[in-house]
């Protein structure tokens, strides 16, 4: 599975989201895609009930969230530990984010987002294992 078909089973489960972006190597603002342990595919995507359209030239969470796919579920679950890790260290001006996995596929999800709203990613991520 890579990040855009992921996307696709979100959308087909009703989830809001209105917009989208391929992260490639030239608009990767981590520079990670394709790099040992890193992600090999990512999309960020907007949800409606935030309301902020996606940037297609530097795509990030802020309208909603992200799909990183992974070679395997062990890269997934250190990705999604490093930003934890760093978002807590950083404390509230960082934003916080719920991340969901499912083996190789980490879903990121803006934690602007109420965790009802969260509760929707979470059971629709189930589902890309």
């Amino acid at each position: 599975m890579d990040a855009e078909t992921a996307l696709a089973a979100l959308k087909d489960v009703g989830l809001p989201i209105t917009d989208s972006a391929v992260i490639t190597e030239t608009n990767d603002r981590n520079n990670l895609i394709g790099r040992p342990g890193q992600y090999v595919s990512k999309v960020a995507f907007a949800d409606s009930r935030l309301g902020v359209p996606i940037d297609q030239a530097e795509p990030g969470n802020e309208g909603g969230g992200s799909i990183e796919v992974f070679a395997d579920g062990a890269d997934a679950q250190v990705r999604s530990d490093y930003i934890q890790q760093t978002l807590q260290s950083l404390g509230p001006a960082a934003g916080t984010e719920y991340h969901f996995l499912a083996g190789p596929v980490l879903v990121r999800v803006n934690g602007e987002l109420p965790p009802s709203v969260a509760a929707e990613y979470e059971a629709a991520s189930a589902g890309l294992a």
